[in-house]
């Protein structure tokens, strides 16, 4: 992958930011008119004024140049704004982008390194959110202060402008080389970050066969052997800081020590005055010298970062293209299995084995079996999450699966319930919300990260409402109410049964089965299809799930 990808994701990422970038564009043009200015008022204040003991006129001089220095920082002041209106969107964008291509590939099939996805969709995004920040503050200031003074020397001090050339051409050629040093070492050590965060999520999630095992020395080497291989990456790219100082030396600090030594001769054949002297030594030393730091430490630290980061997420930015996903797509929202089989490994036993069934839109499902069975493995087959080890699936690509473990976004309740309905009134919101049983919540009321603050029920019934309001032909819920008490649960469930579509539901109760018009039941890789009646007394093994169950003491609501 080539540095220009990254270039090009970056450019096709800022482009709805266009006007505000033309505003930080305008404003270092402005603000390059009072570095220019001050050499020239600084050089008149001394000629004019304080060498040749007229103090008053040196001092009008100075009050101008604070007046023209005030005005250079409101104009810094105003840029925030634009600024602020790139980076944060920016990286909205960017985490959106990211974290649908990798759903994408999951789907797909292709993706088998959730902790590199997400270091990828969180760390490096928000990697590049404050490299732009910089990058613009930074280029904001040090451009239109070299700018300046570069009018400045070329109107004032021609001369001095002649000798700082060579330095500034010699750190050039330096800052080539480093910026292709410092890109080969930063790419590395992003790739191997990423693959130490998937190893830790590896390890993490297996931690329990770890020790079961007692493989915690492999474990531990494995882990180890990553950050030793991310700490020798981050200490060669750090070698790139003794080749800035060089660049910095070359360009700026042996110009203006030729300056300073010749000075004397060009004082005395009259080409140069002391005044003009000080100014050119300011437009170096408050001009130049900033512009050439911040090429060589920003173009060889911050640019090589942002465009590394960038190159980077430009290539996992892109999905499988339109490659159709283990659900494969099919003309009618009817879902069909033919001998559909899964293994979560090759030496263990199927958890489905050779499955067929058809779902006809618009039916209301529970699905039951033991802890273990392969219920959410089911549900995850159904919807996309998990492609079969042999056998198809065809049905429609809109499926809301809602899991057990309730998610609940920072902001709003009228944000997450409208989060995949956005255009949906406030009213049909309301309604919903009453539905579910959530009268008490207003929606403007603030939420913080996950819901805190909330019963693990109420998450649970903000999202099953989330859920009621998207547009999702298909449902399914994966034991979705099992911290909702019965009656609450039976409110949810008749509330998409009666809203239409396809309802498949993972019970955790027998009330669930009474509820449906179909029960699906999951046992030793194989699942027997039937309702309630005809299972209770055609199969022996749903009427032991069914006793172990506690019969519910309200209506069954039969919806079937």
């Amino acid at each position: 992958m080539r540095a220009r990808d990254g270039v090009r994701l970056l450019r096709a990422e800022l482009a709805p930011y266009q006007r505000s970038l033309c505003a930080v564009a305008g404003l270092a043009l402005l603000l390059s008119a009072p570095t220019a200015l001050s050499g020239v008022l600084i050089a008149r204040a001394l000629d004019d004024g304080f060498f040749v003991r007229r103090a008053e006129t040196g001092l009008w001089w100075l009050a101008l140049l604070v007046q023209i220095q005030l005005a250079g920082a409101v104009l810094t002041r105003a840029l925030f704004g634009p600024l602020a209106r790139i980076v944060e969107p920016l990286r909205d964008r960017l985490v959106t982008t990211i974290t649908a291509a990798g759903l994408d590939r999951a789907l797909a099939g292709e993706s088998a390194q959730p902790g590199a996805a997400v270091r990828q969709a969180t760390g490096e995004t928000e990697s590049v959110r404050r490299l732009v920040a910089t990058v613009l503050r930074n280029v904001h200031t040090t451009v239109s202060v070299a700018i300046g003074a570069l009018a400045g020397l070329a109107a004032v001090v021609p001369v001095a402008a002649l000798m700082l050339l060579p330095g500034l051409l010699a750190a050039v050629a330096v800052y080539r080389r480093l910026v292709k040093y410092a890109w080969k070492w930063q790419r590395k050590a992003i790739l191997i970050e990423e693959r130490l965060a998937d190893d830790a999520t590896r390890v993490f999630t297996a931690r329990r066969d770890i020790v079961a095992f007692a493989a915690e020395p492999t474990a531990t080497r494995q882990i180890r052997e990553g950050v030793e291989a991310a700490r020798h990456a981050a200490v060669r790219y750090a070698r790139v800081g003794v080749l800035r100082s060089l660049t910095v030396s070359l360009g700026v600090d042996l110009g203006l020590l030729a300056l300073l030594v010749l000075a004397p001769v060009l004082i005395s054949q009259g080409s140069l005055s002391s005044g003009d002297l000080v100014a050119a030594v300011y437009y170096v030393t408050f001009g130049l010298a900033p512009a050439v730091k911040f090429l060589v430490h920003g173009g060889a630290g911050w640019l090589v970062d942002l465009i590394g980061t960038m190159t980077r997420l430009s290539e996992v930015a892109v999905g499988p293209g339109n490659r159709e996903s283990p659900r494969q797509a099919g003309g009618s929202r009817n879902i069909s299995l033919r001998r559909v089989s899964y293994t979560y490994s090759a030496t263990a036993d199927p958890v489905l084995d050779d499955v067929s069934l058809d779902i006809p839109y618009g039916q209301h499902i529970a699905v039951v079996g033991p802890s273990g069975a392969g219920k959410s493995t089911l549900a995850s087959l159904l919807c996309g999450l998990r492609a079969p080890t042999a056998g198809s699936i065809r049905g429609g690509r809109s499926v809301a699966l809602v899991p057990q473990e309730a998610y609940v976004f920072a902001g709003t309740v009228r944000e997450n319930l409208a989060y995949l309905a956005p255009d949906t009134p406030d009213s049909d919101l309301l309604r919903t919300a009453r539905l579910f049983g959530l009268d008490e919540l207003e929606l403007d009321r603030e939420l913080p990260p996950n819901g805190a603050g909330l019963s693990a029920g109420e998450r649970q019934l903000i999202t099953l409402a989330r859920t009621h309001l998207s547009p999702a032909p298909v449902v399914i819920l994966d034991e979705a109410t099992c911290h909702l008490d019965p009656a609450a649960e039976q409110r949810a469930e008749l509330a998409f049964a009666r809203r239409g579509g396809t309802l498949v539901v993972i019970a955790h109760r027998i009330s669930s089965a009474w509820r449906a018009g179909r029960v699906l039941l999951v046992d030793a890789g194989q699942v027997v299809d039937g309702t309630h009646s005809s299972l209770l007394a055609g199969n022996s093994r749903y009427r032991e799930l069914a006793m172990s169950w506690e019969a519910e003491p309200f209506d069954k609501g039969r919806t079937a």
